[in-house]
């Protein structure tokens, strides 16, 4: 706002622009007094074509002082108002100064809001926002979901150890078939060489050969027994592998369709929220949780920030002041005086910059239309002409 930019303790650029804008009316002033020894101006024609470049800016410099006087003007004005204020009665400046300490401290709340950096997305809080009563209930089922899940992938495990320890007893097993069948091969070989050894000893040199013989079938008939009950046990084993390995793998079939199910229900649900899990979801909550608070407490500071703004208005308007408005912006001023007298201390500058400005501008002026009539002599019939624009342009620059 205008007020704010008066305001401002140090606006060095505008400052600067002001200054450039004074020496270039000051350097016109200076051009007007170095053409005449450049010029034939004796010359009718030269004459009139100077004089029209002098009456142009002049009139470019009054459009200038125009601009201004308004602004000078409007300066006045806020002081005129800062001196309302500096004069209000007891009774009339109480309930200004409520209503300015409410503005003051509920903007200042609502610029610390501002300031908050939001970790979500329009999108995110608007989709918390339409499913904010089912929230409870999704993140809920969503770790129940997750825990059911561990306990299914733990079943797996179990499942998939009980396929490999029947699969190693199966394998096992036959490896211990395979050792008997060689075991009764080779036992059988040796008693039956021994036992026609024995026979050929005892024909051809009338050994004794019944005892070594009879001795010889009870030790084959032994390991026989031995070899062939471990050859039945591994028979059973095998057989008894494939049926746990089978219902193994029946068991693990049914628990990945609950895995798959599961784990799809668990990936809608993440994926919808835009999370990877029921924690990430619960924090996610939370923080809309608490950006909701805060946008409702933020909502709240705004009614009652505009209802003490019109409020100070209503009351600032009944002083018949030129803007009531832009003390809302300033609402610290009416309750401090240093604050007060700080804007006051500006404003006066920036009036009298203006002021300066304004003279300056009608002192070049001055000088040019002094330059011009030095001129009317050497213009014929165009001096009545002449005198006319400049009666025209004193009327612009008249308060």
């Amino acid at each position: 706002m205008f007020l704010s930019r008066l305001f401002h303790k140090k606006n060095k650029k505008k400052w600067e622009e002001d200054v450039a804008k004074y020496e270039q009316a000051r350097y016109a002033t200076l051009e007007t007094e170095n053409s005449e020894r450049t010029l034939h101006l004796t010359e009718p024609e030269n004459a009139a074509g100077y004089v029209v470049d002098l009456c142009e800016q002049m009139i470019d410099v009054s459009k200038n002082i125009e601009g201004i006087r308004q602004e000078y003007q409007m300066v006045t004005s806020y002081l005129t108002d800062i001196q309302i204020i500096e004069e209000l009665t007891e009774a009339e400046r109480t309930p200004i100064e409520a209503c300015a300490q409410h503005v003051s401290q509920l903007e200042k709340q609502r610029s610390e809001f501002l300031k908050i950096e939001h970790k979500l997305s329009d999108t995110q809080y608007g989709q918390m926002q339409q499913e904010e009563a089912k929230l409870p209930g999704v993140i809920r089922r969503l770790k129940e979901n997750e825990n059911y899940l561990d306990k299914i992938k733990k079943d797996l495990a179990y499942l998939e150890g009980e396929k490999l320890q029947w699969s190693m007893l199966r394998t096992e097993s036959l490896h211990t078939q395979n050792i008997m069948r060689k075991a009764s091969c080779v036992l059988l070989s040796i008693f039956t060489i021994a036992f026609v050894l024995a026979l050929v000893g005892s024909w051809y040199f009338h050994v004794e050969a019944q005892l070594p013989i009879t001795i010889g079938c009870f030790v084959a008939a032994i390991i026989g027994v031995f070899v062939f009950i471990r050859y039945q046990e591994a028979t059973k084993n095998i057989r008894k592998a494939d049926i746990n390995k089978n219902h193994a793998i029946s068991l693990e079939n049914h628990v990945k369709i609950r895995f798959v199910n599961m784990k799809n229900a668990v990936d809608y649900t993440c994926e919808k929220y835009h999370v990877h899990n029921a924690n990430e979801l619960q924090a996610l909550y939370e923080q809309y949780q608490s950006e909701a608070k805060e946008k409702e407490q933020f909502r709240k500071t705004n009614d009652e920030l505009e209802y003490y703004s019109k409020s100070l208005i209503h009351y600032l308007s009944k002083q018949k002041m030129y803007d009531a408005k832009v003390w809302i912006q300033h609402a610290d001023a009416i309750i401090d005086s240093r604050e007060l007298v700080e804007l006051k201390h500006n404003l006066i500058e920036r009036r009298q910059h203006l002021r300066g400005r304004i003279e300056s501008a009608l002192q070049s002026i001055e000088i040019m239309k002094k330059d011009a009539m030095k001129q009317a002599q050497y213009m014929d019939d165009n001096g009545l002409q002449l005198q006319k624009i400049i009666q025209k342009i004193d009327q612009m620059n008249q308060y």
